[in-house]
């Protein structure tokens, strides 16, 4: 998996096609969003129970997502404090994708990390700017 900056992953998806797969890993469960084929919109796909006794079952259905959706790049929730220092769940996360990168099985992917701070905010203004013409 290579971790690029958000332009690089676009550009790779206009030259090659393909999904972006959106995750958003909490405690205890991961969060799958699958985007439309133009990458505009990503609709929420399904959430797979992290278990330490079964990683792989997670990968399986990861790279089942994968091949199912043409998936070309992965967006990752990166969960930074408000000063932009990396918290345990940062951590976490950045284990979790070592561990993805470990198995192989996503060498061909790019992966970009999104700051989720603000992101709810940012996108309830958003709508309402669309709603209200703004």
């Amino acid at each position: 998996m290579r971790h690029v900056a958000l332009p690089t992953l676009f550009h790779t998806l206009r030259q090659n096609g393909g999904r972006l797969l959106g995750l958003d890993l909490g405690d205890r469960y991961v969060g799958v969003a699958v985007s439309d084929p133009a990458c505009a919109i990503a609709l929420p796909h399904s959430v797979l129970i992290l278990k330490s006794s079964t990683p792989f079952m997670t990968v399986n259905a990861l790279d089942e997502l994968v091949r199912k959706y043409s998936v070309s790049g992965i967006v990752v929730g990166y969960p930074l404090a408000l000063a932009g220092l990396r918290r345990q769940q940062a951590v976490n996360v950045d284990y979790f994708i070592k561990d993805l990168e470990w198995t192989g099985r996503f060498e061909n992917l790019c992966c970009f990390y999104e700051d989720e701070r603000f992101t709810s905010k940012t996108c309830i203004l958003a709508f309402f700017c669309r709603l209200y013409g703004m």
